[in-house]
This record gives structure tokens, C-alpha cells and sequence, in this order.
């Protein structure tokens, strides 16, 4: 029997390699799953048109709500006036990094109830559907309005694990969500924080362990290439400068985002 959650995946066919496994893992506990997606990357390129449709063949289980990237909503891009406009409350957040935001909203806004509580995944951040389903079922989250699962956090390859957990995801019951903030620069953070206690960060499995796997800058080159690119953090810094001085040399144990140190594990799904 499913419990009464529903997941709401953010996607662009940059991360098409996990989607698959994701939903695989999601449909476990699941009784709803929708997929916002694009007609645009984030940087206003067009999407990948075949590779969406594909998508959408390939995982019957989700609902895919298309949107409409709208060129005005990126503007002002510069970050000065993004930090300006929300110190004057005139914006929560501006530029590309909107349309992250906007997609969860609408994936939010798409939920059928009854459902009680809404998980907010990115299509890199794969779940263990088995430990999770068996943490759900201790019914202890219920306690909460809203958590943040611990998540491992990966570099280069699916093998090198950070030694450190990260809680990127959110749980949130689906009533407090509803006057929730999701338009803000700090994205999943911010709704968290403006939902009203209690919450608790950094939620482990029965086995005192993340449940989530993130592998975002599991990437080869060229993928995290188009990925800084064409996604809402693309005016964060000069991505493609840092990503070829990272590739320019063997893996060194550490990365330049977080300077976490790595050690070696088998990967939990085989992604090509």
C-alpha cells in the first residue's frame, strides 16, 4: 500500500541518465509523481524536445506538467539588483534561478489530495525507495510539518562520496505548504524555513544513515558543462573556468565547491 505522499521531481533532460532510476526508486512509496519540465533550459535556450518526449514515454508512472519559459522573469539578471530588490522586498528572486523555483511551485500546485505530505527531489538526488519506505512506515516524520533528509553528496564519479552529508531535499506535509514560500533565491531552504515548527534538518534512515543520494556533480565533463550553462545558477560564478582547471588534472580528493574530502564506495545505481 502507498503512503500518502506525493513527489514532485524538478527536470531538465541535462539529468535524462537519472531520471529513470529516480522515478524507479520514487514509485516504491509514492502515490503520485509529477515532473515539471521546460520548454526552455534556464538560460533560454531551447530544450531538448525529443529527449522530453522520450522521457515522458519512458516513466508512465509521472505526470509531466509542461510550462512556458518567459524571458521576462529573468530580468534584472545582475546580482546586484537581485540582492537590492530583496532587501527593498520588491522580489524574492530574479534571473534564471526563478524557473527553479517556479517549477516546484507548479509541481506543488499540480498535487491531486488527498495527500499528506509533498518530497521536493531534483532528478539527480536518488532516493533508496527500500530504506526510505521502511523509515516512512515508523510514522515518526508525522511528528513533523517539515524535514530535510540527509543526503550523500558525490564528485566527479558515482564512487567518490563526500565525507560529509548534506540535506538538499524537503518533506513537507502538504497543508503547511500550502502558504509556504517557494519563490526565493534560497529555494528548498526557504520553504523550510517558512514553514512553522516542528521541523527537523538532517533526517536519517532506521540505520542512522542518509537516504538520498545526490549526484549532481556526478558528471563527466561535458555534462557538467551544459549543465552550468544552462541552469538557474549559470550567473552564480564562472562555472566553465572552474570546471576546466577541475578536469585539467586526475581527481585530488576534494572539490572546489565545498573543499569536502572523498572516500571510494560502490555506486547505489549503475548510471551510464
Amino acid at each position: 500500500m502507498k503512503n500518502s505522499i506525493a513527489t514532485v521531481i524538478n527536470y531538465c533532460t541535462n539529468d535524462y541518465q537519472f531520471l529513470r532510476p529516480n522515478i524507479n526508486q520514487v514509485k516504491k512509496f509514492s502515490q503520485q509523481i509529477i515532473v515539471p519540465v521546460c520548454d526552455h533550459f534556464y538560460d533560454g535556450s531551447l530544450e531538448n524536445q525529443v529527449l522530453i518526449n522520450r522521457s515522458i514515454k519512458e516513466n508512465p508512472e509521472a505526470d509531466f506538467i509542461k510550462f512556458k519559459y518567459d524571458h521576462k522573469a529573468t530580468f534584472p539578471f545582475w546580482r546586484g539588483w537581485q540582492f537590492i530588490l530583496r532587501h527593498l522586498s520588491l522580489g524574492s528572486v530574479w534571473g534564471p534561478q526563478y524557473w527553479i523555483c517556479f517549477a516546484r511551485q507548479l509541481g506543488f500546485k499540480a498535487i491531486k489530495p488527498p495527500v499528506d505530505y509533498v518530497l521536493f527531489l531534483d532528478a539527480d538526488e536518488i532516493i533508496d525507495g527500500w530504506k526510505f519506505m521502511a523509515w516512512l512506515n515508523t510514522n515518526h516524520y508525522k511528528k513533523n510539518n517539515a524535514l530535510k533528509p540527509a543526503n550523500y553528496w558525490y564528485w566527479r564519479s558515482q564512487a567518490h562520496q563526500a565525507t560529509v552529508w548534506e540535506n538538499s531535499p524537503l518533506l513537507a506535509k502538504y497543508s503547511s505548504l500550502k502558504q509556504a514560500v517557494f519563490i526565493d533565491h534560497d529555494e528548498r531552504n526557504a520553504t523550510y524555513n517558512s514553514i512553522p515548527s516542528p521541523k527537523t534538518r538532517m533526517a536519517l534512515g532506521l540505520d542512522l544513515k542518509p537516504m538520498i543520494h545526490h549526484y549532481g556533480w556526478a558528471k563527466p565533463k561535458k555534462n557538467l558543462l551544459k549543465k552550468v550553462t544552462t541552469w538557474g545558477h549559470s550567473k552564480d560564478r564562472n562555472w566553465i573556468k572552474l570546471i576546466e582547471k577541475e578536469f585539467s588534472h586526475p581527481f585530488n580528493g576534494t572539490d572546489f565547491l565545498a573543499h569536502y574530502q572523498y572516500k571510494t564506495v560502490k555506486p547505489f545505481v549503475n548510471i551510464a
